[in-house]
């Protein structure tokens, strides 16, 4: 009979890459992507959801299993539709990715906008085989990117102990483009095709809705080790309809003079907005037509009284970076190089990029900033 090696979670066996937080849930921890301090800082609900969802967030642990199982409770949001979309986990063995598993949405726990649980299910169990021989291998399940979970047990034929990673650190900020719902599967966000392609190691921090230059993920970006860094920021500032544009400029500053308090010599990348048609000229907030597709509420008369298109978040990033030109380590890059004007036909909603578009972002964003010589790449010395 073989021997089955199981840890429970919290443990310290593995590590829960991407999480710097856990609260207790009903059936383990659930992990969370900003520090226990900010919990008191995010001001509503469905942010505080978001960032308990698991874009970005793997376990990772060396072991010379041949087989390893994960039992887990998936929550995953009620959008109205029947099933639910699955929530998908994906194997990566060494650096390549070897397996990917579904979980239906009949198996999830269900909750709506208002916080209403609709559907309840007990935690399921996955299992993944990493290889047929036994040898020491560094593994990373990549939890869904679409749901939150809470972890229960890890189980393996053979013992587990915690990884041994000595890729570059990347810390990612941005929003829904980052968090990136669309994608196929959770190492198939662009800002996962493009640590891969770099050989990074991600740290996301894309909150859907809420790339808005938040004090406490500027903090946060601050106080967590990191070897490149980025911050996709414009879109969620125009389609919330938050702020004016005498405002956004002195949060860019206040934003990345934090982030700089940490880290005065990493290379740090402005991305700017991708397009979004419904607001390339027009201001927020964005309203959903009868279709699905994103418009804008507002009004281009608000543009003269200080409202905010895609336009007037370029021309503010590009006067907060001129003003910033003797940071040698700061750079920008316009979202239009990853998603071109000519590609807004892979915007399915009108705002979101579809699984096609995030691979080709992926592609070209690790091009730009990875490659030799490129932005976020650090001189060696």
């Amino acid at each position: 009979m073989n021997t089955v090696f199981t840890t429970t979670f919290p443990s310290t066996a593995v590590s829960v890459v991407g999480a710097l937080d856990s609260v207790p849930g009903i059936y383990g921890p659930r992990p969370r992507r900003l520090p226990p301090w900010t919990r008191r800082q995010i001001p509503d609900p469905v942010f505080d959801f978001v960032v308990g969802m698991t874009s970005g967030v793997r376990i990772a642990a060396r072991t010379g299993a041949t087989r390893v199982t994960l039992e887990l409770a998936i929550i995953g949001i009620d959008t109205g539709v029947r099933p639910a979309a699955p929530a998908v986990l994906d194997l990566v063995v060494d650096g390549a990715h070897r397996e990917r598993v579904f979980v239906p949405g009949a198996a999830q726990t269900l909750v709506a906008a208002d916080g209403t649980v609709t559907q309840e299910h007990p935690p399921v169990v996955v299992t993944f085989h990493t290889g047929a021989t036994r040898r020491e291998r560094e593994i990373e399940i990549w939890l869904p990117h679409t749901t939150a979970v809470e972890l229960v047990a890890l189980c393996a034929d053979a013992p587990v102990t915690p990884p041994r990673d000595d890729r570059p650190v990347w810390v990612h900020h941005g929003s829904s483009i980052s968090q990136c719902g669309e994608a196929s599967a959770p190492t198939r966000t662009w800002p996962a095709i493009a640590a891969a392609h770099g050989g990074y190691s991600l740290r996301s921090l894309g909150f859907s809705g809420n790339a808005v230059g938040d004090p406490f993920v500027a903090r946060t970006i601050r106080d967590q080790p990191a070897d490149a860094i980025s911050i996709e920021i414009g879109i969620n500032v125009v389609n919330g309809d938050l702020m004016r544009r005498r405002m956004f400029e002195p949060v860019l500053h206040g934003f990345l003079d934090t982030v700089r308090e940490g880290h005065p010599q990493v290379p740090v990348l402005m991305l700017g907005p991708i397009p979004c048609p419904a607001h390339e000229e027009a201001p927020g907030p964005t309203v959903l037509d009868d279709r699905g597709r994103a418009r804008s509420a507002g009004t281009p008369a608000e543009i003269e009284r200080g409202a905010m298109n895609l336009r007037v978040v370029r021309e503010a990033l590009a006067r907060v970076l001129a003003v910033r030109a003797d940071d040698a380590r700061l750079f920008f890059l316009d979202g239009r190089e990853l998603l071109p004007d000519a590609e807004v036909a892979d915007l399915d909603d009108g705002l979101h990029p579809n699984a096609a578009a995030y691979e080709r972002m992926g592609v070209r964003f690790a091009a730009h900033a990875f490659a030799a010589g490129a932005p976020l790449v650090r001189p060696r010395v």
